[in-house]
């Protein structure tokens, strides 16, 4: 990980919109490295964000040989994502996202999936369906309450609003969001998932949030 700093041209991924494939995946790797024998083959990662850094995580995850789901709020990401090569598949609902994935552990076959949907309602179900992944990340624009996260229960359209006239109301609702989302995170490390932020602030929010 020494060249992840970096993000030019210290590194095999030089700059642009691929420029942080390499840390992400080499962050994967040394995870396959001290836990699972070297091999992320037959391991569910999940992980959110696929805006401007967080759309590295679904080609790092398949670069590394796992089966990936990433979950953003907006379908024109998602779009872009599958678009560019970045991303294999979209899934219609979480049900046919899981099954996607479940089918790719059990034949150890790498890929992608997307998930056109809010992490802080899909996290906290999937440890309801008692479904622990090997991996948990995220990389939502948490750092960001206003411009950046997307607060469940709320569309696109009604964020971008409250951008202009409501900003206090809605830094309130993306730090309630984010607490629900990282007390999914924080259950899945209790049941023995790797669970790590990727540094965009979301463990920062949450602890400001009462978590």
């Amino acid at each position: 990980l020494i060249a992840w700093g970096g993000l030019t041209a210290g590194a095999w991924q030089y700059i642009g919109s691929q420029g942080v494939i390499q840390g992400t995946y080499e962050i994967f790797m040394r995870i396959a490295e001290k836990r699972f024998g070297g091999s992320l083959a037959g391991r569910f990662i999940l992980t959110a964000g696929m805006g401007g850094m967080g759309g590295a995580q679904p080609l790092a995850g398949r670069m590394a040989g796992a089966a990936i789901l990433d979950v953003d709020v907006d379908p024109a990401r998602a779009a872009r994502r599958k678009e560019i090569g970045y991303l294999e598949h979209i899934a219609p609902d979480l049900d046919a996202a899981l099954a996607m994935i479940e089918a790719a552990v059990r034949e150890k076959r790498a890929t992608s999936v997307g998930l056109v949907a809010n992490a802080a309602d899909v996290y906290p179900e999937i440890l309801r369906r008692g479904i622990i992944p090997d991996i948990v990340t995220d990389q939502t624009s948490a750092h960001d309450l206003v411009y950046g996260y997307v607060p469940a229960g709320m569309s696109l359209d009604e964020v971008k609003r409250l951008r202009v006239d409501g900003q206090g109301r809605l830094m309130a609702a993306s730090r309630a969001s984010i607490a629900t989302h990282v007390r999914a995170m924080l259950g899945f490390l209790e049941r023995g998932a790797e669970v790590f932020d990727n540094g965009n602030l979301i463990r920062t929010q949450a602890q400001q949030a009462g978590v």
